[in-house]
């Protein structure tokens, strides 16, 4: 006997419930009934299977359906308790089956599944599943299948595009199916009819074949294509329709499976009692033609865009609107597709060209396209791929957040953001982000953000990666084209014993260097939202996953393990301060010297030699109170720390940007959020210049470049200014890298 196979699904253990008032506490024994496995998988050998149980009642157990007692039996019937019960699968030597098996007391039941293989395969393919054409005349038409599945069960219908239905006399059979298709008279249009089957096999899985028969009109044309370079030139930024009998073709290059597809709009951010229109990803996929251009296509609803992913399809568009954006960079979104008017479709996997680019390589032929982009990293290591308060997201129940841009880069210094929906089935797995460097695939597309710049610019390209394999990171830093001159992930501080070169730092997690801020060191700390696991109302009280800081030693740093303050206890994803996963302060304005204070870092570039070095870090403002900075600059020296008036000159520009506030929840009990507000930190790469490698020491300051920021009540971007004691920033990493 050979053994038997198990998949383990958790199902809830049912209990009863407290009753209580003000003048007396009595508690009653939770009336239970659960199964810690309710489904069991078992060969066509057959064997044993034995049921765990939990029960303080006393019950019954049965098969659902009498007949399956034939080749599945229980053994005992009733029970008063907790217990296990065996039921004996019988060899199976024809198509797999499956059997329901019931626990049931007088207040409960719970199921459970038992799925057996077969000794014969089930078979259900037909060779022009995906399209059959023919000329206008009618007469019987052949299609090869290859089905070893009760012929008997097979569901057939025949969907009709008009009123006539041309199509008839449907047999099908082991290794052909045949039917009938009448003239057809228009001399107009070509018609169209879906022919779908359906078997439902003996694991209740159902199984579909849809062949698509398509009839030209009277003088065999299928109707007017349109070329890729037609579809561009009648395009316009106020749409254009497409004639009636429009077709387009092209490579499919997307899938819509892990909820990344395409965008998602937020209906209302000050109430959050608005939605998020996520129909709009599932509506979204991309095409490409043979040259290379490439078209957003949005279709009318979800169950129209069942294309398959990297198949050449031709499809029937008449009707549908053609859009170029409004301005630079020029793309073009056709809206109004529906699957259901394709006329063929045949798998390319194989065939279909790939692009491999640098990102410095791109260019506005690329936006919706599918590109490989070779040699990157992620530019944080840290936290997952949406590191933010999910209290404003869906999983918690509102409507605020849509998605969340991170950064990554090249081994040739360019950098960009990469889009991930809060529906996103991976972006939250428990997994840490890989650390190595390798290849990224996804679909390039040009979307605003307003949240991290006011106008939503954040670059000419970003990315929309469609499956977790396709970002193609080996695991390990190790294994990557950069090494860390210095990083700060963590606060880590100098022993007793230990010189320092600044007041009050904190020190390098990896490499070398020191951290401080000139007004009073590193002395106030933040709450961050770096844990990497499932969150939302129902993952409340979770930490064991960690924020994604993996040690050199390859162990998880966990602060939290000691910390007095609960972490994700409201399933939002967070840590606490005290955890110190992120640093902060709230002092940014030299009044008396009209400048303002800086983050200074030091460290030491010494026998390091490169032909790219750069700097990343993660910035936000947190206060809700706002007036924190807006416009920042980076600056760097080779001679001094000194970051007072006098010193400036030994200061280099290095570049300027902007720092986004975190959202405010509600204000005077009102929810209330801008659009250029967020709910966690941005990450940003710059390069810097060769010249600061191989010396002894290099600083590094980041510092407020005027005194603008938001106002108190967030109702202006910038026309207020800095408030010491309120305005608080943050920093969740700092690192400068090289390329080995």
């Amino acid at each position: 006997m050979k053994k038997i196979t198990i998949a383990l699904l958790a199902t809830s253990v049912l209990l009863g419930c407290l009753s209580c008032n003000k003048d007396f506490h009595e508690v009653y024994a939770p009336d239970e009934l659960g199964v810690p496995e309710s489904e069991f998988y078992v060969d066509a050998e057959g064997g044993d299977v034995e049921i765990e149980f939990l029960a303080n009642k006393v019950g019954d157990i049965y098969l659902v359906e009498p007949e399956d007692a034939s080749w599945a039996q229980i053994i005992g019937g009733t029970f008063e308790a907790d217990g296990t019960v065996k039921v004996h699968i019988q060899p199976n030597a024809g198509f797999r089956r499956s059997a329901d098996i019931r626990l049931e007391t007088p207040t409960r039941k719970v199921t459970v599944t038992v799925f057996q293989e077969g000794g014969v395969e089930d078979k259900f393919y037909v060779a022009a599943s995906s399209m059959v054409a023919y000329n206008g005349q009618g007469g019987l038409n052949t299609v090869l299948t290859d089905i070893a599945v009760p012929l008997d069960e097979i569901q057939t219908e025949i969907r009709h595009s008009g009123d006539d239905d041309w199509v008839t006399d449907l047999t099908v059979g082991s290794s052909t199916l045949t039917f009938r298709t009448a003239d057809n008279p228009d001399k107009s249009y070509m018609r169209r009819a879906l022919i779908v089957l359906t078997y439902i096999d003996g694991w209740k899985r159902e199984q579909t074949a849809k062949i698509t028969v398509i009839q030209p009109r009277t003088d065999n044309q299928i109707g007017t294509e349109f070329s890729a370079e037609q579809l561009r030139k009648v395009a316009t930024a106020g749409g254009y329709i497409l004639p009636e009998d429009a077709i387009i073709e092209g490579y499919i290059v997307s899938t819509n499976e892990f909820g990344n597809a395409g965008d998602a709009v937020v209906d209302d951010y000050f109430q959050g009692t608005g939605a998020i229109d996520y129909t709009l990803t599932e509506r979204t996929s991309y095409l490409v033609s043979k040259e290379g251009y490439g078209f957003r296509m949005i279709a009318t609803d979800a169950g129209m865009n069942d294309f398959e992913r990297f198949s050449y399809i031709r499809l029937k568009v008449g009707g549908a609107i053609i859009r170029k954006s409004l301005g630079e960079p020029v793309y073009y979104t056709i809206d109004g597709i529906e699957s259901y008017n394709m006329l063929t479709s045949e798998d390319a996997t194989l065939t279909m060209p790939r692009k491999v680019k640098s990102i410095d390589e791109l260019t506005d032929d690329d936006i919706n396209t599918l590109v490989t982009l070779k040699d990157c990293e992620f530019a944080m290591r840290k936290g997952p791929f949406t590191p933010v308060n999910e209290g404003y997201g869906t999983a918690c129940g509102y409507n605020r957040k849509n998605k969340v841009p991170t950064l990554f880069r090249d081994k040739k210094g360019g950098s960009m953001y990469m889009f991930t929906n809060m529906t996103c089935t991976y972006r939250r797995n428990g997994e840490t982000l890989p650390y190595g460097s390798g290849n990224i695939t996804g679909i390039v597309v040009h979307e605003d953000y307003k949240s991290f710049e006011k106008d939503g610019n954040i670059g000419r390209y970003q990315l929309r990666h469609l499956t977790r394999e396709e970002i193609d990171l080996k695991k390990d830093f190790k294994d990557n084209f950069s090494e860390i001159i210095t990083e700060f992930r963590y606060a880590k501080f100098p022993g007793e014993f230990e010189e320092t070169i600044l007041e009050n730092p904190i020190l390098a997690t990896k490499g070398n260097g020191e951290l401080c801020h000139t007004y009073s060191g590193v002395n106030n700390y933040s709450p961050s939202y770096f844990y990497i696991g499932e969150c939302g109302n129902n993952r409340k009280n979770k930490v064991a996953a960690g924020a994604g800081i993996e040690l050199e030693d390859g162990s998880i740093y966990a602060p939290w393990e000691n910390s007095k303050s609960s972490q994700n206890d409201d399933g939002k994803g967070w840590y606490s301060a005290d955890c110190m996963l992120s640093w902060s302060n709230k002092n940014w304005w030299d009044s008396d010297n009209s400048r303002g204070y800086c983050w200074l870092v030091n460290f030491s570039t010494e026998g390091i030699h490169s032909d790219h070095v750069s700097m990343q870090f993660a910035m936000y403002n947190n206060s809700q109170s706002a007036r924190s900075p807006r416009y920042w600059k980076a600056q760097y020296s080779l001679t001094t720390t000194d970051c007072s008036p006098e010193a400036d000159d030994k200061w280099i520009d290095i570049a300027e940007f902007t720092v986004h506030d975190v959202a405010m929840w509600e204000k005077s009990g009102v929810k209330y959020q801008n659009d250029w507000q967020t709910l966690g930190t941005r990450v940003y790469d710059f390069p810097l210049p060769l010249e600061v490698l191989n010396k002894e020491s290099v600083s590094i300051r980041l510092m407020p470049r005027n005194n603008k920021a938001a106002k108190k009540d967030i109702s202006s971007y910038d026309s207020s200014t800095i408030a010491n004691g309120t305005g608080y920033n943050t920093m969740d990493y700092f690192a400068v890298r090289y390329n080995k």
